[in-house]
C-alpha cells in the first residue's frame, strides 16, 4: 500500500472521542459509521458480517475431522483464509471503537466479543439519552424570546 493510501486510510479512521456522558453520541455515531463504511468494515457493526463456519462442524463431521479429499483440503484452506480476514476486521473495528471511547466506557465493553456487540451496547446506553437531550434543547430554544427593543 502506498504512503498516500495509508495516509488516506488513517484520515478515514480519525474520529473524535465519545464523551463519557454520551453528550456527543449522535455525531460520534454518524462519524464512526461513515468512517468505518469508507474503509469497508461497516458489516462488522451492522451484523451482516458473519463469522465463517468451521467445515469440521458441517454435516456431522466431528471436532476430530481431518480433511482427506482435495475438495475438503481446499474447503479448509478457504475457511482458514476467511477466518483470518474476519478476525482481522473484527480486531480493527474493536480497536477503532476502543480508541475513541473513554476508559470508563472501555471497562464496560472490553469483554464483549465483537465490534457489533460493543456498538449495540453503546447505542443502547446513549440513544435514549440523546433523544432526551434533543427534546430538552428544543424546549430551551422554544422558550427563547427576544427582549423588548432587543436586536435579533
Amino acid at each position: 500500500m502506498s504512503s498516500s493510501s495509508t495516509k488516506l486510510r488513517e484520515d478515514f479512521l480519525r474520529i473524535p472521542k465519545l464523551t463519557a456522558d454520551g453528550e456527543n453520541w449522535m455525531t460520534y455515531k454518524d462519524r464512526l459509521l461513515w468512517s468505518i463504511d469508507a474503509c469497508g468494515f461497516l458489516s462488522h457493526l451492522d451484523g451482516t458480517e458473519k463469522k465463517p463456519v468451521d467445515p469440521s462442524m458441517l454435516l456431522g463431521r466431528g471436532a476430530l475431522w481431518t480433511p482427506t479429499t482435495s475438495d475438503e483440503i481446499r474447503e479448509l484452506a478457504v475457511y482458514r483464509t476467511a477466518m483470518k480476514e474476519w478476525c482481522m476486521g473484527k480486531a480493527i473495528m474493536k480497536q477503532q471503537i476502543a480508541g475513541t471511547i473513554p476508559d470508563s466506557l472501555f471497562i464496560q465493553v472490553k469483554n464483549l466479543a465483537t465490534a457489533g456487540e460493543i456498538f449495540t451496547y453503546l447505542s443502547n446506553l446513549f440513544e435514549k439519552h440523546s433523544q432526551v437531550m434533543s427534546v430538552e434543547l428544543l424546549r430551551k430554544l422554544q422558550d427563547q424570546k427576544c427582549p423588548e427593543k432587543g436586536n435579533i
